[in-house]
């Protein structure tokens, strides 16, 4: 399989690299062989503008079997322990939109798209592809995407009152909207980082959401990933 596998920043993607270099063929810039697949990393940097680019253009040099996007997510769901890995089945662009007063609405209540309009489904950006992977070994979660991560109790009342999220990141949907529109296979990976509240950095534990993705990541590549 030729995997093409992403992350917003090197933090997020650099245990990977560390690991491929010691089991792994090396054979070009960033590029490698591991049992039967060919990888191909790629830094698409922070944000949905960033994301859409660095991808598409990613896409169409490389091309892929199998796009993963890798990185951290906010977790609304206090269900959801730090560290916990995630997959996306869904995810939406939640502050692209206008404020009316103390109101925001999206782009599809104002009427500037229609919300079935493609590839959005009653305007989320949903994971065709799951169902192909049926040992997937984490929970699948609603996510929203943001340019202005959630750090305020009335920003992070209004969105879980408008989409019900259960985590929250900068790049999900963007990643979605152009697998989905580039036709090609894709599975957003996102370990939880910290719970969505009023921002506090002390309660992050970035190290351990990073070493548990990195880990069910590998551990896919012999198993669910094929």
């Amino acid at each position: 399989m030729r995997l093409l596998v992403t992350a917003p920043t090197d933090a997020e993607i650099q245990p990977l690299l560390f690991w491929l270099g010691s089991h792994a063929e090396q054979t070009g810039e960033q590029k490698y062989r591991f049992r039967s697949h060919h990888i191909v990393i790629k830094t698409t940097g922070i944000g949905a503008v960033a994301t859409a680019f660095h991808l598409s253009q990613a896409l169409q040099h490389e091309g892929a079997d199998l796009v993963v996007q890798l990185g951290l997510a906010g977790s609304f769901d206090r269900n959801f322990s730090i560290g916990e890995v995630v997959v996306v089945a869904r995810d939406r662009l939640a502050d692209l939109g206008a404020e009316d007063h103390e109101e925001f609405m999206d782009l599809f209540a104002l009427g500037l798209a229609p919300p079935d309009c493609f590839p959005f489904e009653q305007g989320w950006l949903a994971n065709p592809h799951l169902e192909r992977i049926s040992d997937l070994p984490v929970p699948r979660v609603s996510g929203i995407t943001v340019q202005t991560v959630s750090g305020s109790a009335s920003t992070i009342a209004r969105r879980t009152t408008l989409y019900h999220p259960q985590v929250e990141t900068m790049e999900g949907a963007a990643f979605h909207y152009v697998c989905l529109f580039m036709q090609v296979p894709f599975l957003q990976l996102r370990a939880i980082s910290n719970h969505v509240e009023p921002r506090d950095k002390s309660k992050w534990n970035i190290p351990l959401a990073l070493e548990n993705l990195h880990q069910v990541f590998r551990n896919g590549l012999g198993t669910w990933i094929r």
